[in-house]
């Protein structure tokens, strides 16, 4: 079992980090781990039976914490079964993320906007969970007594927004609203051939809004109001794969509606303190303890871990064969929406001309449509290109992407690299195998200063059959 998976396993057993916005640097002291409830009976001194092991003075590994972070984990993080053997050294890793949690957390670590934002926007996120849940339970216990039908979830939501803001009496600017409207139509739309990294930069763009209208206000409500900047704020925080299309004065509207009534949800959640809730405490103590074990591990592992041209090339030279080039084919690759679409784009591949512009076309605007394939990136097709030959065109076929067609460019033979060529990948190389000797040195400091105590007697309930 790897050290380094300690890492990974404190990443994956707490919610993962919010996108970082323009969020005010905030943080809060660290908060105490709340102390888990138990049953069954234990000696003075010893665990009781649902406690597997204490780290320090006051962090416990339950039964009910391994079960659940064993089902979050997959292999080869952790053991493929669960026997006596396994069991053991998954509590290890365990005990080892408990450490770290418990050097870290009451340190002055300089926290960043990111950092905060990452705890801000789950706090955000539980809570406004809390309260839409809410505000759908009561629209669908208000559609219930009045004898309809209860829509769909998406539905429903809209039904709680518009009655929601109905009540707040909204009087919009229409003039504002559809020179809005105009801006958001305007932006630019992904293709469906361009690469995902464009993709996600066009889903990405922010609307262009003439400096006049950012102060104007969109809508006027009771007691309140939503101005062009508010606006445009609250759809930067909105994530880029889930923004909606807005083109037509209605949509823009809708798009407000959303921003007044998270507005209206926000407010009331401060007021009634949904953010206390033990459950929403927890998860926003355990992103902090996530925040505060990155810098631990950033402050002792990687903050003087710089590699120099002597040391990189005498890892070169121990290592030089994993750095050689394999027998490959380079393909050119597209994914087409439709099945009519990738049948047309085999019958362009085929001709050779055809394929060059394309080719070029990718490399110029970076669309990604060239690639490599080796029998250790993927051995299936690998196989199957290598069966077709050169100058072959394969598919359309049906993938979870669309319908696939590539065009099998040339096979290239192995070769080594020299250290020039792959400075940057023995530079990465280096820094992973170094990292994880200073990670495992600091695992096995710390464990040794951090009192543990294990209960053998639950362990071996665990895995009794």
């Amino acid at each position: 079992m790897n050290s380094m998976v300690v890492v990974a396993l404190v990443m994956t057993l707490v919610i993962a980090p919010a996108t970082a916005g323009s969020v005010a640097h905030a943080r809060s002291g660290p908060a105490t781990r709340p102390a888990p409830s138990h049953t069954g009976k234990s000696a003075a001194g010893a665990l009781p039976d649902s406690v597997l092991a204490r780290v320090g003075a006051h962090r416990v590994i339950s039964v009910e914490d391994f079960r659940r972070a064993w089902h979050l984990v997959t292999p080869p993080a952790r053991p493929d079964s669960l026997t006596p053997v396994a069991a053991r050294q998954f509590l290890d890793l365990l005990i080892g993320k408990e450490v770290l949690g418990e050097n870290a957390i009451g340190k002055p670590w300089q926290w960043t906007r990111r950092d905060s934002a990452q705890v801000l926007g789950l706090a955000d996120r539980l809570v406004m969970k809390v309260m839409l849940d809410s505000a759908l339970q009561a629209t669908r216990a208000e559609r219930a007594r009045a004898g309809d039908s209860l829509p769909s979830p998406q539905v429903l939501g809209e039904l709680a927004r518009d009655s929601t803001v109905a009540r707040m009496r909204p009087v919009f600017d229409s003039a504002v609203i559809a020179r809005l409207a105009a801006d958001w139509a305007a932006l630019p739309r992904p293709s469906s051939d361009s690469s995902l990294m464009a993709q996600l930069r066009l889903l990405g763009s922010l609307p262009v809004v003439a400096p006049s209208d950012t102060a104007r206000v969109l809508v006027r409500v009771t007691g309140d109001s939503l101005t062009v900047s508010a606006l445009l704020e609250a759809w930067r925080n909105i994530n880029p794969l889930t923004r909606p299309r807005v083109s037509e004065p209605s949509q823009m509207e809708d798009l407000v509606r959303n921003v007044l009534f998270e507005r209206l949800l926000r407010r009331e959640a401060a007021r009634r303190g949904i953010e206390r809730r033990s459950d929403i405490a927890a998860a926003v103590d355990r992103q902090r303890e996530y925040v505060d074990v990155s810098h631990l591990v950033e402050h002792e592992v990687y903050s003087t871990l710089i590699s120099d041209s002597l040391t990189l090339l005498d890892y070169y030279h121990r290592h030089a064969r994993e750095f050689d080039l394999p027998l490959r084919a380079r393909l050119l690759r597209l994914a087409m929406g439709t099945r009519a679409e990738g049948t047309a784009m085999a019958l362009r591949l085929r001709s050779a001309a055809e394929a060059e512009t394309i080719e070029a076309r990718s490399a110029r605007q970076r669309l990604g449509y060239v690639m490599e394939v080796a029998a250790e990136s993927d051995s299936a097709l690998f196989a199957r290109v290598m069966r077709a030959g050169t100058g072959v065109v394969l598919g359309p076929d049906s993938t979870a992407t669309g319908w696939e067609v590539i065009r099998i460019t040339e096979v290239l033979p192995p070769r080594p690299r020299p250290f020039s060529e792959v400075r940057g990948q023995v530079d990465t190389a280096w820094y992973g195998e170094e990292g994880e000797r200073r990670m495992e040195a600091l695992l096995t400091r710390l464990r040794a200063a951090t009192p543990v105590t294990i209960n053998p007697r639950a362990l071996a309930r665990l895995t009794a059959r």
